[in-house]
């Protein structure tokens, strides 16, 4: 039995039809040479025993008092794997139109509260002999550091390595808790606080691109109510192409992906007539999770940056985001890891608290936007023989969000996957034109176009 943190158990408390508090991933495999026709359907077969199942995949909620006390996991016992993993196939030609249409409407769906919360998707018919697997856990039961960890332990270097189990029968360490030492307790809530302090001082005495806090941002269209029907856009860049611009601006790979969203959503909002005289702001999680950290819960931080969208030159975007993002990453610095996340709980209360009372999407937002960026592998990687293509990360809209930015390394690639709630955000394939050409701008600016 393991209790759920306070961060975890709000991703339950604040789900509702309308906003599902589930995150996932979208793997694109070419096939190895050679195989059969029925290689797939026999790969996956052959990870369909219940017991196999690891932890945390073999946990479920359990909630005390009908409910009224804080859950805890505990391992469901009549597990069933059918449930849990399904297979889909596409029409032909098996275009990525028709995938990403698949995914949008798996995406849309709740897992279900009394089984453990997850589901894998196999997903055969995909163009240029390719298959995909499109995975979603929720979001207290793993964060997307934890699962990018877990989906690269199920993958090899070595293309001719057979026998590979599933990410969810991949065995992996799991540590009891033990009892917290309240001295320790008492010390990382006194260096929490003094974060707080120093993060509500910062605030107060900032410049216009400084430290930013939550409601410190314009109302968009981004910003209201949202239906429960997602939509996925997704795209690949060189990785290659993106370091040779940071490298050339005096800038990291995070503040060209920063620099790249500012860009498009000003372009976007400009589009419907919509961009506000405030800069937008993003909320980006920051990971905290020790190497050797259990891949289950949420470990991870959150600062909020201007995206500068106001400004229409994009070197001084990027400059304005820099400086944002260096005065949170400076806070955090200063923090040991117990710190950061009473601190986290603390500064999150401002986002939390108005998905709990059903009145975000209502208010003022806390901010316009999630961009996270989430390390991946970038090496080239198989499962079974199938070389690893793809990884389009899945994140959360919510009520006052209807829009999310993620962003991980796969290979030599940097895989953007955008989410959005169908009806607030229309005609969001245009993000993907529109971060193209702002990543134009940025190589005009450092001479390389």
């Amino acid at each position: 039995m393991k209790p759920l943190g306070t961060v975890d158990t709000s991703f339950l408390l604040a789900e509702d039809r309308e906003t599902p508090m589930h995150t996932g991933g979208l793997m694109l495999f070419s096939y190895p040479q050679g195989v059969h026709e029925a290689w797939l359907h026999e790969t996956f077969s052959a990870n369909d025993d219940p017991d196999a199942v690891q932890y945390p995949f073999n946990q479920k909620l359990a909630w005390p008092l009908r409910r009224l006390g804080l859950p805890h996991w505990v391992r469901d016992e009549h597990l069933d794997t059918h449930y849990h993993v399904r297979h889909s196939a596409l029409p032909k030609p098996g275009r990525y139109r028709e995938m990403f249409s698949l995914v949008s409407r798996l995406h849309s769906t709740r897992l279900h509260r009394d089984r453990p919360l997850w589901e894998a998707h196999i997903i055969e018919g995909v163009e240029d002999n390719r298959f995909a697997l499109y995975m979603k856990t929720h979001h207290s039961m793993i964060d997307g550091v934890g699962a990018m960890r877990m989906l690269r332990a199920c993958l090899s270097n070595d293309p001719n390595e057979r026998n590979m189990p599933a990410p969810w029968n991949m065995p992996r360490p799991h540590k009891s808790n033990g009892a917290r030492n309240p001295r320790g307790t008492v010390a990382a809530a006194a260096g929490a606080m003094g974060g707080v302090l120093k993060f509500a001082a910062a605030v107060r005495h900032r410049d216009k691109h400084g430290m930013i806090a939550p409601f410190q941002t314009p109302l968009t269209i981004l910003n209201g109510r949202v239906t429960g029907s997602r939509r996925l856009v997704a795209q690949s860049w060189s990785l290659q192409r993106i370091k040779t611009v940071a490298k050339a601006l005096d800038a990291t790979v995070n503040d060209i992906v920063l620099a790249m969203s500012g860009g498009a959503l000003r372009r976007y909002l400009i589009d419907h007539g919509a961009l506000p005289e405030q800069p937008l702001t993003a909320m980006t999680p920051v990971s905290f999770r020790p190497a050797d950290a259990e891949i289950e819960g949420n470990s991870f931080s959150v600062v909020f940056a201007t995206l500068a969208t106001e400004l229409g030159d994009p070197l001084e975007r990027l400059r304005a985001i820099q400086h944002s993002m260096g005065e949170a990453k400076r806070l955090l610095k200063g923090m040991n890891t117990a710190d950061i996340g009473i601190f986290t709980t603390i500064v999150a209360l401002p986002v939390l608290v108005p998905h709990l009372l059903r009145i975000s999407g209502r208010t003022r937002p806390t901010f316009n936007v999630t961009v996270s960026n989430v390390p991946g592998p970038q090496e080239p990687l198989y499962w079974n023989g199938a070389r690893l293509e793809g990884m389009y990360p899945l994140s959360i809209v919510t009520h006052g969000q209807a829009l999310n930015i993620t962003v991980t390394s796969c290979g030599e690639s940097l895989d953007f996957g955008i989410v959005a709630c169908r009806r607030s955000v229309p005609s969001a394939q245009r993000l993907i034109d529109h971060l193209d050409e702002a990543l134009v701008e940025l190589e005009r600016k450092a001479s390389l176009g």
